[in-house]
């Protein structure tokens, strides 16, 4: 199996005979490629995308004289990071709770508000003097069915999942275990459970 650098490696060799619709497809190729790389291959893929914007733009032709107004770039512009990841919350959690005791019972994670308000409705024994609270804010929706009590019994929020960043251990652990050597991944926890 091939590395991420290995990858990054050899889209950089094709690069250097690509046409310009080749150099913005391996530029899409390494945007999407980039937000699951350990920092040493993140910094090698920014260098490898600043040199594909490069020789992209040494072949665009651009007009001599004629009109002052700027040329209009061969492809759209690439969209910066912060355009990328999604402006909405990308999970709900769904918590539920002992109706008399306030205990937590369960969680469960799904993908959307409508899922998670379909999930509470199928997992909730309705009581006709509950109340429910629901909002929407910003783009997030929340809900929360209370007793007469006052106690909560559901409550479903948006939650935004963490993207961590994969240390070059964990990474080489991983492929390791890929490779059929089970002792880095294995030590990796064991030396968790040292630590502690």
């Amino acid at each position: 199996m091939s590395t991420v650098s290995d990858i990054l490696q050899s889209i950089e060799h094709r690069a250097e005979r690509a046409i310009a619709q080749e150099l913005h497809l391996m530029i899409e190729q390494v945007l999407k490629m980039r937000t699951s790389l350990v920092l040493e291959e993140r910094n090698h893929a920014d260098a490898l995308l600043l040199k594909l914007d490069r020789l992209r733009d040494d072949q665009v032709v651009r007009p001599i004289g004629g009109s002052d107004a700027p040329p209009m770039p061969p492809f759209p512009p690439l969209l910066s990071l912060d355009d990328l990841l999604p402006l909405s919350p990308s999970d709900y959690e769904v918590r539920f709770f002992h109706r008399e005791y306030g205990d937590l019972e369960d969680v469960a994670v799904v993908e959307s508000f409508p899922l998670a308000v379909q999930l509470a409705v199928d997992r909730h024994k309705a009581d006709p003097n509950d109340l429910t609270e629901a909002d929407w804010t910003k783009g997030c929706g929340t809900l929360t069915v209370r007793s007469r009590q006052g106690a909560v019994l559901v409550r479903i929020e948006a939650i935004e999942t963490p993207i961590p960043t994969v240390q070059v251990h964990v990474a080489r652990a991983c492929m390791a275990l890929e490779n059929g050597d089970h002792g880095p991944a294995q030590q990796l926890f064991t030396a968790l459970r040292q630590a502690a």
